[in-house]
């Protein structure tokens, strides 16, 4: 990964398998001891798929391609309503920890700016420390927990980023 090559792609409905395809790689890696393994290992692509499908047609979600290229090396996605929310941010391991997360931050703080908004949320889960680590560095302030669910794929923690910091 040069830089040159990256770019952030608006996805269609035609990228819904991608999409869930792209989802089950990197829950593999990310989730495996947090999430059920039967949710890794007997990942539904066509639940996923359709949900994928859903959101790309609604308008108040907005999701982007990751490319390296022509290959596709994650996504994420915006849910534009009262709060601009994060909703999704995935790169394939061998994209992490190379300033793809800060492009994508800087992406939406420019967004949000041109809305004229203050601030934009996401959530994380609990256990997946590597995320808990990147949203603090990019000055998220935690608003909200919801612990302890038995399923430790439930419980999350809240952010919200300034946009002018």
């Amino acid at each position: 990964m040069d830089g040159k090559t990256l770019s952030f792609v608006r996805a269609s409905e035609e990228d819904a398998p991608l999409l869930s395809r792209l989802r089950q790689r990197m829950w593999a890696t990310t989730y495996r001891g947090i999430y059920p393994d039967e949710e890794i290992d007997d990942y539904d692509y066509a639940v996923h798929e359709a949900r994928d499908l859903a959101r790309l047609r609604d308008p108040a979600y907005r999701i982007f391609l990751v490319k390296d290229g022509e290959e596709s090396v994650g996504y994420f996605g915006l849910r534009c309503g009262e709060t601009l929310y994060i909703q999704s941010l995935y790169f394939l391991p061998e994209y992490r920890r190379r300033g793809l997360g800060r492009r994508v931050f800087d992406l939406v703080k420019s967004c949000a700016a041109e809305q004229g908004r203050n601030s934009f949320c996401c959530s994380c889960n609990a256990h997946n420390e590597p995320a808990l680590a990147f949203y603090r560095a990019m000055g998220g302030r935690a608003v909200s927990e919801d612990l302890g669910h038995e399923n430790r794929q439930e419980d999350q923690i809240g952010f919200v980023f300034p946009v002018n910091e």
